[in-house]
């Protein structure tokens, strides 16, 4: 038997005491993290597995930082950007792919969503976001104009032996340069490039940790002929080289 025309959902949820929900629960999530921020940029509250897994730092020591304060300086802009797009056009932003710095000091893809907060006079005056983790085989959701992203991405992921290069994805795509150009700026915040390097390096610090594979054989499997270029790609993304990322992170 079924009785929801006799029940008042809204009312029901207007009469709840606020803030019982949401921190309480978002608390139980071990693989989702959770975070408010003010207007500023500044965290006002955060979930524990955001402090685990990703600041590693207390509660107490993350309030009050910004995104620069924990996160690599090209990550940070990326989050800051997503923030005030989020808030000037008080509009929710849903289950963006995100490449986020892992607590073993690597890079793992998030889906993340963020919506614009009012207090109780209207006013616009922070964010609160939730991320988790996307399997490997995962697609990164897009919107239904720009599925085509999706191939995209599965063609890099299948390539990574390969030196690819933006034409091979926009060919793989049947669209010009310019206009996947414009795809990854619009909906993954980055270029196809940048894109494919993050991809490759993310793979780079999972072999790295993972497995018994030698840096040498890493730049290998990731389609580098010259095991310099590897490490200076390496280097530059991950702000220490592969030897000393795998000597560090293996030992944890």
């Amino acid at each position: 038997m079924v009785f929801t025309q006799d029940i008042d959902f809204k009312g029901f949820i207007s009469c709840l005491m606020p803030g019982q929900i949401a921190p309480a629960l978002f608390q139980a999530l071990p693989d989702v993290i959770f975070w408010i921020k003010d207007a500023e940029g500044r965290f006002v509250y955060v979930n524990q597995a955001f402090c685990h897994e990703v600041a590693q730092l207390s509660e107490q020591e993350v309030l009050g930082l910004r995104d620069d304060d924990i996160f690599p300086k090209n990550s940070a802009k990326v989050y800051r950007r997503g923030d005030r797009e989020v808030l000037e056009s008080q509009q929710a932003r849903l289950n963006k792919p995100e490449l986020v710095p892992s607590r073993m000091g690597g890079v793992e893809w998030r889906a993340t969503s963020k919506i614009p907060l009012q207090d109780t006079e209207g006013q616009w005056i922070g964010t609160a976001g939730i991320s988790r983790k996307m399997g490997y085989g995962e697609r990164p959701p897009t919107s239904g104009g720009h599925q085509r992203l999706d191939a995209i991405v599965a063609v890099i992921h299948e390539n990574l032996h390969r030196s690819l290069s933006v034409a091979d994805l926009a060919d793989a795509a049947s669209i010009s340069v310019s206009t996947l150009e414009r795809l990854f700026r619009e909906h993954m915040n980055t270029t196809p490039r940048q894109f494919i390097l993050q991809v490759k390096m993310s793979a780079a610090c999972e072999w790295l940790i993972n497995t018994e594979m030698q840096v040498k054989e890493v730049s290998s499997r990731l389609g580098y002929r010259e095991h310099g270029n590897f490490t200076r790609a390496f280097t530059k993304l991950m702000e220490m080289s592969p030897s000393s990322y795998q000597k560090l992170y293996k030992k944890k």
